[in-house]
């Protein structure tokens, strides 16, 4: 178990490993559950059946979420080696690492700042719209960090983040995007999961034509489909014009048949739709 210790200005970790890279990434990982650490627990019955009896389990497995922290300033201030495994004992110089962290949250301020400032309704506003919000992720982090460590004269900076959150939050929420598809079943298909994003409407300042193509052949003793997805982009100002486009492409293969391979390939497309936001899968 590592230790943490904080002796102003340095921050001292302790670490554990047979090497030194192996200490540096247990004492990271040990300062990152300090600060922020969110567990999960999951309930999971199990049933197998054994000569006719059915034997049920429980199961509970725990899953445990920290911040992505890029520690700074981390030197080695001390090393105890004992048969195999060392003891590093790290220290980091606090002063200059939150002023660092401080400089980072201040630029992502500014950038989001400058954004909201101008930012209308059309496509390359939308664009913009994820680094903003990654920015403002980042900087949420930062100051996580910054207070949980202790580090003073942080209220202008968190009255700051909660004003440009708010403000990018009724940004988003004023833009509105409708979705458009051509008739064949997987168009509509992709227009339904796409239409659950909160950005949905109607009539949106952005409309996204959806259309899917495909093709189909064998090859040795496998069945092999391509499954293409085509989203235009238009603006409401003018909707005769394509201002953007974004193609999605998959391949897959079946021993069994094409329907199967194409199966396939559309999962893979359906899995990237969901695990993108509307932002960064525009982009």
């Amino acid at each position: 178990m590592s230790n943490v210790v904080n002796a102003e200005p340095y921050l001292y970790i302790d670490g554990y490993g047979e090497t030194e890279q192996q200490a540096t990434i247990d004492a990271k990982q040990q300062l990152a559950l300090r600060i922020y650490s969110k567990v999960e627990v999951k309930e999971k019955n199990i049933q197998s059946k054994v000569n006719g009896d059915i034997n049920t389990s429980y199961e509970l497995q725990s899953e445990i979420t920290t911040l992505p922290i890029e520690i700074q300033y981390m030197e080695i201030s001390h090393v105890t080696c004992e048969y195999f495994t060392c003891q590093y004992q790290f220290k980091i110089d606090t002063n200059k690492w939150f002023a660092s962290l401080k400089r980072d949250v201040a630029e992502y301020h500014n950038i989001a700042s400058d954004y909201l400032s101008i930012a209308g309704q059309q496509w390359r506003d939308l664009k913009q719209l994820d680094t903003i919000k990654s920015n403002l992720l980042n900087s949420e982090q930062s100051l996580i960090i910054l207070s949980s460590l202790g580090a003073s004269d942080l209220f202008l900076l968190e009255n700051k983040q909660s004003r440009l959150l708010r403000r990018a939050t009724q940004y988003e929420n004023q833009f509105q995007i409708s979705f458009r598809s051509a008739s064949d079943r997987f168009s509509s298909e992709v227009k339904t999961l796409l239409s659950a994003s909160k950005a949905a409407s109607s009539s949106g300042n952005i409309t996204v034509y959806i259309k899917a193509s495909m093709q189909k052949g064998k090859q040795g003793n496998h069945f092999v489909a391509k499954q293409t997805v085509v989203l235009q982009i238009f603006e409401a100002n003018n909707l005769g014009v394509v201002v953007a486009q974004k193609q999605l492409s998959e391949m897959a293969s079946s021993p069994n048949s094409i329907d199967s391979a194409l199966k396939k390939a559309r999962q893979k497309i359906i899995k990237i739709l969901k695990t993108h936001s509307i932002y960064s899968l525009l982009d």
